[in-house]
């Protein structure tokens, strides 16, 4: 098969011809028909985020099941699935809490391996690490517990954005915040994720939703997906605008000066959730009187706080019914164009580039 492979932290991808193993106990085998490129995934090439060497990255997927290994009940060969980066023990302390988001029994996925400490990837050179999902290659092998069955009548390209931008995004907004009906959003940054969460705040009846950013084109697609007001960085003070604060601001870039812009536009009473993934050993600074004074918060959300068997369906069930709009989101692309997309993401003028496969 086809893979981008990452060699060296800030090389272009390389795409090449890789060899897949089979699935063994517990694993699924996945052809891939679409590829989100997420900026997280960028983090990691550039070396924010230590990774071994080499790897094949990529954790939005949707694809067709071709095989399955001793013990797999979950789906069957043929089946359509979601791919989620999330492999989740099921028996540690955090998931009996009902937060397999926050699982810690998945201590392999961050090793490069599968679970059994072994890859799947070999190319010319030797293995290839994982990077759980690995849906920057046609196929791939991940653990069964990571793919969600759809039905098979829907859109796998729209459908591989839910593996993280539409879940991270929607689920921020849904289950981190518990947006109320009429409450105020604001969302700092419109790419893949912030756009959701502006999709995510329609659907929880928020009266007020603002979406800031510096990209016109971003702005204008956020107005299109419920944004009542938008407000360009570039040439407004969002301070200013949005003065004394609102009731939940979702930051989703991961930089301390836009972290900081989060926690200074967070209203008395109101709560500023961080979803950008900020570099290792980045701080941003506030003031904690304001906090105490204002009974302000402010709070991580990670993976849109999922729980897999509840929030698929119930975003599959939205996407159904309209309410959520996959389509304005994609921009489709071919494998060879990865590194394009890539210096997209890097200029700030990215929205969400998906990778659709022959």
């Amino acid at each position: 098969m086809r893979a981008a492979v990452l060699h060296e932290v800030g090389a272009p991808l390389a795409i090449e011809e890789v060899e897949v193993g089979v699935p063994r106990a517990g694993e699924v085998g996945v052809r891939l028909v679409a590829s989100g490129v997420c900026h997280s995934d960028l983090h990691t090439i550039d070396g924010s985020f230590p990774w071994p060497l080499p790897a094949i990255f990529g954790h939005e997927g949707a694809g067709v099941v071709e095989a399955i290994g001793p013990g797999v009940t979950n789906v069957g060969v043929g089946d359509h699935v979601i791919l989620t980066w999330l492999p989740y023990c099921g028996s540690c302390r955090m998931c009996e809490r009902g937060r397999p988001n926050l699982c810690e029994g998945q201590s392999w996925s961050d090793a490069g391996t599968m679970m059994d400490g072994t890859v799947r990837f070999e190319g010319a050179t030797g293995p290839i690490s994982h990077c759980t999902t690995s849906s920057f290659a046609e196929r791939t092998v991940v653990a069964a517990q990571t793919c969600i069955p759809v039905d098979p009548g829907l859109d796998l390209v729209e459908l591989s954005l839910f593996g993280c931008a539409v879940m991270t995004g929607v689920g921020a907004v849904l289950n981190t915040a518990r947006v109320q009906p009429g409450e105020s959003v604001a969302v700092v940054g419109c790419g893949g994720v912030g756009l959701n969460v502006v999709q995510g705040a329609r659907i929880a009846g928020a009266g007020r939703i603002v979406a800031i950013d510096r990209v016109a084109e971003k702005l204008a697609l956020a107005r299109t997906l419920g944004a009542t007001e938008t407000i360009d960085a570039s040439s407004v003070d969002p301070r200013e605008a949005l003065a004394p604060g609102v009731d939940h601001v979702f930051e989703a870039i991961g930089r301390p000066a836009t972290i900081e812009l989060a926690a200074a536009l967070t209203g008395p009473g109101g709560q500023a959730i961080l979803i950008g993934m900020a570099p290792v050993g980045a701080t941003a600074s506030f003031t904690p009187l304001d906090l105490t004074l204002g009974e302000r918060s402010i709070r991580g959300s990670w993976y849109g706080g999922v729980v897999p068997e509840r929030d698929f369906a119930r975003l599959l069930d939205l996407y159904r019914e309209g309410a959520l709009q996959i389509d304005p989101l994609v921009r489709r692309i071919a494998l060879d164009d990865i590194n394009v997309a890539f210096d997209a993401i890097r200029s700030g003028d990215a929205i969400r580039s998906v990778i659709v496969y022959p």
